[in-house]
């Protein structure tokens, strides 16, 4: 990623990223120009999972991602209601998970879309 910079003379520049914390001249007016060092903080999906908890995938019925479905909406009878989650599919690894999660707990792919907001 190119990093974008300003000369002391106010000529605005882009530089490579292999030049970052070198110093050079501006190519204008050949004023010496300090190509700044861009830090990227990289988090881990298994880090982002430790912040955010292993989600209950048990929540009772009436919380977001959930809701109450009788056996017979289901086609297996008429008995009594039954509480399942809403169940999606993660793209990724193809496991069945919450549609609660937004990060699959079998293999940690990001997977919320704008449906989840």
């Amino acid at each position: 990623m190119p990093i974008q910079l300003t000369c002391p003379n106010g000529h605005h520049l882009t530089a490579k990223e292999s030049n970052a914390g070198k110093t050079g001249k501006c190519p204008v007016c050949k004023a010496a120009v300090s190509i700044p060092v861009l830090h990227q903080t990289v988090i881990s999906d298994s880090a982002i999972m430790n912040i955010l908890g292993n989600p209950d995938p048990l929540r009772k019925a009436g919380a977001a991602g959930t809701s109450a479905v009788s056996p017979k909406e289901h086609g297996r009878g008429s008995q009594s209601s039954v509480t399942m989650p809403h169940m999606k599919i993660c793209p990724s690894c193809e496991q069945e998970i919450d549609m609660g999660y937004h990060i699959c707990p079998h293999c940690h792919t990001y997977i919320t879309g704008l449906n989840d907001f």
